[in-house]
């Protein structure tokens, strides 16, 4: 699975409801990728929680509805910050690693860093002469890059941040690919496919002659955890799967679609068993949508929940629950585990 390192701007959330911000966007990445920030990115978005919420809480205080309300002063003079900021770091939904700057060596690059004006500091403004020290925390976040990528096998990673002086000390390393959003990385992702060579690959796979670089319409990580690739051609949607550059497996969408179907819409014990029997060699094609619905039957169909305790479903469920449950609401998620777990302790 790729790796994407997020910068504090990326994920800046200085409000008292959820940790990380930019949820929506990292929800797409926690499907295809594994997130990872650095140490100082987490320290900073807890500073920014602790003033918004330290300066919230004295114009409460000042606020006449405080009084109005009765409410007691001492309470809210009390309320320990601190432990709430905690609180939502051990309650945030979205899966992260964290990677530390362990090297002593890395203070003295960077002073080398900020006396030569060089990324990710600020270029010196002549009509400023205090902006010299602008971009320590780019620099510890570069410096962090450099030492996990020594640390990491295939030392390729992708960098998420929209700070030009961060983003051209990052361009200089031939392993880091640095994106901006989502989408940047989707594309990226799909333009590795887009070569000559490739899409030969792709008409002699599917037998089609018509399939050109904008035939590549979709893409997400599947269950093995390799890419799979949405083509459309000829009026069909084809699903690819690849396994290292090298396409390992492909079928229409129509071939299982409606098995799929079949399953979501089961209206008996016997319809369910028939349905997973015939879907679960495709069970490798699924995308993450697809694997969601099939997860909500789970709890939302009768014919399904209710025999979640036969060996058959309880497989096929634990495999998309096990790859894929970080795609899914705290209450579907605590609904399936308890499901399964019933069947664990007969």
């Amino acid at each position: 699975m790729e790796k994407v390192i997020f910068d504090s701007n990326f994920i800046r959330n200085t409000e008292a409801k959820y940790f990380l911000g930019n949820r929506s966007e990292l929800e797409k990445f926690t499907k295809v990728v594994e997130i990872i920030l650095p140490s100082i990115v987490i320290e900073e978005i807890k500073q920014q929680k602790r003033r918004n919420i330290t300066s919230k809480k004295q114009s409460f205080l000042e606020n006449p509805f405080h009084w109005l309300k009765n409410l007691n002063r001492d309470e809210t003079n009390n309320f320990d910050i601190d432990a709430h900021i905690d609180s939502l770091e051990k309650k945030e939904k979205i899966n992260y690693q964290v990677i530390k700057l362990t090297d002593n060596s890395a203070l003295e690059r960077i002073k080398e860093l900020a006396l030569a004006y060089k990324p990710p500091f600020a270029k010196l403004n002549k009509d400023d002469k205090k902006n010299t020290d602008k971009g320590f925390k780019d620099a510890y976040i570069y410096l962090t890059i450099l030492e996990y990528l020594q640390s990491i096998p295939d030392k390729n990673v992708f960098v998420c941040t929209s700070d030009d002086r961060l983003k051209e000390a990052l361009e200089k390393e031939a392993n880091i690919i640095v994106i901006k959003d989502y989408n940047d990385f989707e594309n990226y992702t799909i333009s590795k496919y887009q070569t000559d060579y490739f899409i030969e690959k792709l008409q002699s796979e599917l037998q089609q002659s018509n399939i050109f670089k904008g035939s590549i319409v979709g893409y997400w990580v599947n269950i093995n955890e390799n890419d799979v690739l949405l083509i459309e051609a000829s009026d069909e949607k084809y699903a690819v799967e690849i396994d290292s550059g090298e396409i390992v497996a492909s079928e229409k969408v129509g071939t299982y679609a409606e098995k799929i179907s079949n399953l979501l819409h089961s209206g008996a014990f016997a319809t369910t068993h028939s349905a997973i029997e015939a879907l679960n060699p495709y069970a490798h094609f699924l995308s993450d949508d697809e694997i969601v619905r099939i997860l909500e039957a789970t709890i939302d169909n009768s014919q399904i929940s209710a025999i979640i305790r036969d060996e058959d479903v309880k497989q096929f469920i634990s495999t998309l629950y096990e790859k894929k449950n970080e795609m899914l609401n705290l209450e579907l998620k605590a609904g399936i585990k308890e499901s399964l777990e019933l069947k664990n302790n007969d």
